[in-house]
């Protein structure tokens, strides 16, 4: 399998954009490609959770969930406060969320979850898009320490969106706690700290964002 370094991947993305493929329109990629997934693979499964954290990541997460909540119960679970969400895109997408049938929360502390823990422990299916690829290892914070712990003690499959949050992307450093996923969703390609990192990764199936495969430098055309 062909895995690609987070420096290499960012310098694709800035060539993407310059053509007309934004941080908005990759995100729209990701997020229909991570739901496409889970109801050709689990197209039995009536109950979702998707767990997101504030960044890109997280972006990924919400296109998921509001494709996911036309045909099934989908329950999002922000692990911060919204107006700590980090860039437009990312907002505008959990703004939209809104306007579906998602059930929405919002877990600030890890008190707030206390609630939400029966959703993460009946979900059939939990995506996870709590961090990206700026992890760079060491100890997780709160409340995404509980929230990884919960995701990972429940018996649902869990589907890590282009990485399992905690891994650092460039090195395979994993941090305390990380997640266990079964499945890992590669965003173009998997990144190179996944490689020999099955405990974590689990399967590694790569999701296609409409960057063109072979493309290098960001004065190609993706």
């Amino acid at each position: 399998m062909e895995y690609i370094t987070p420096e290499a991947m960012r310098e694709l993305e800035r060539g993407a954009s310059e053509y007309g493929f934004g941080v908005k329109q990759l995100m729209e990629n990701a997020g229909q490609g991570v739901a496409e997934f889970v109801l050709s693979s689990y197209g039995s499964a009536s109950r979702v959770c998707v767990v997101c954290g504030g960044g890109n990541n997280g972006g990924d997460g919400f296109v998921a969930a509001r494709y996911l909540s036309a045909t099934r119960r989908v329950v999002v679970i922000l692990l911060t406060s919204p107006d700590r969400i980090r860039t437009e895109e990312a907002r505008e997408n959990w703004e939209t969320l809104a306007s579906t049938r998602a059930e929405v929360h919002v877990a600030r502390e890890t008190s707030d979850l206390v609630g939400l823990s029966t959703a993460i422990a009946e979900a059939e299916v939990i995506v996870v898009a709590i961090f990206g690829t700026g992890v760079k290892g060491g100890e997780i914070g709160e409340p995404y320490a509980t929230a990884i712990s919960m995701v990972n003690a429940s018996k649902g499959v869990r589907l890590a969106v282009d990485l399992p949050s905690g891994i650092d992307p460039a090195t395979g450093a994993v941090s305390r706690p990380t997640v266990r996923a079964d499945i890992t969703l590669a965003l173009h390609l998997p990144k190179a700290g996944l490689r020999g990192r099955e405990e974590y990764t689990g399967e590694v199936v790569v999701v296609p964002i409409g960057i063109r495969s072979g493309a290098k430098m960001s004065g190609e055309t993706p």
